[in-house]
């Protein structure tokens, strides 16, 4: 492996774009200590009904703070553990959570990097497949896309003005993507 040991991986991308499975199917075929976490599993468990209603739109959990400091314990246990990468799945989101991985040092030349996963036009298709919650309602979903693609760019402008680590995996097929992610991480089968 080519990253220090405890690397924070921040996977971001579009809703239904694959981030998860190419993380599991990551995880499910290296011989190196990889810790998961679903940031979306976090704000699901903290959130009261009130919360879930304000999300029910597409929008984002309303308690930042709460968000980011369960995240920020989580990965100090997974790395105490030792694990030699932590996929953070859907973080960050926006340029606030990017700005607060980078001042809290969890992303950065010796911590850690930012990996998008980019989907194809399926993603509709995908979201209607996957039905999870309400949030895969196609009228929800189009909306979340639209404004999720308008916090990536605004993101992808942050990214360059930092000089952080980022790297892009379109996701069309997933062995691919998988392959393409394993060989940039310097992984082992």
């Amino acid at each position: 492996m080519k990253w220090p040991s405890g690397t924070v991986v921040g996977v971001f991308g579009l809703p239904c774009t694959g981030k998860t499975t190419v993380i599991r199917t990551i995880m499910g075929s290296t011989k190196e200590v990889v810790a998961y976490i679903s940031s979306g599993d976090i704000a699901r468990r903290l959130s009261t009904e009130a919360d879930k209603k304000h999300m029910s739109d597409g929008s984002l959990f309303p308690h930042e703070d709460t968000l980011r400091a369960e995240i920020y314990e989580t990965i100090q246990k997974r790395r105490s553990s030792g694990a030699e990468l932590v996929f953070l799945d859907g973080f960050p989101r926006f340029s606030g959570q990017c700005l607060w991985l980078l001042e809290n040092q969890l992303i950065g030349p010796e911590t850690g990097f930012l990996v998008q996963i980019m989907g194809d036009k399926n993603l509709v298709m995908r979201a209607k497949l996957r039905m999870r919650d309400d949030h895969d309602d196609p009228e929800i979903f189009d909306k979340r896309v639209v404004e999720q693609s308008k916090k990536i760019y605004e993101m992808e402008k942050l990214i360059g003005q930092y000089g952080i680590s980022y790297y892009c995996v379109p996701n069309t097929d997933l062995e691919i993507a998988v392959k393409t992610l394993v060989k940039y991480l310097g992984l082992r089968k």
